[in-house]
């Protein structure tokens, strides 16, 4: 029975460290800021999609438009990071239209 005891207070020790820790929370695209800056009006859907990633939303009522989010949460270090880039393609899928939302142009 002692034994019993000794494990059920390790494992509740255990579990209540580890409840109290905050975690990195990283959602959507990682959006970097090296690749970001490089997409241009003219350049293919395979440029950008190479650069970027696949993004993380899909608009069905307008297929030339894409979005790319990146939610970073690290309340250790950073500050919340909500960052955005819609981009808008002509009829040959070509970059028509770059809007950046939460970034600093260097």
């Amino acid at each position: 029975m002692n034994r019993l005891a000794a494990f059920t207070l390790l494992f509740t020790l255990l579990f209540s460290a580890t409840a109290c820790m905050q975690h990195e929370i990283h959602q959507g695209n990682v959006l970097k800021d090296e690749s970001i800056w490089l997409i241009e009006e003219g350049d293919s859907k395979f440029r950008v999609e190479s650069l970027l990633g696949s993004p993380a939303i899909k608009d069905v009522l307008h297929p030339n438009r894409v979005t790319y989010v990146e939610d970073h949460r690290n309340s250790d270090t950073d500050p919340d990071k909500l960052r955005r880039i819609d981009i808008t393609y002509d009829d040959a899928l070509r970059v028509k239209k770059i809007e950046h939302f939460g970034f600093e142009q260097n």
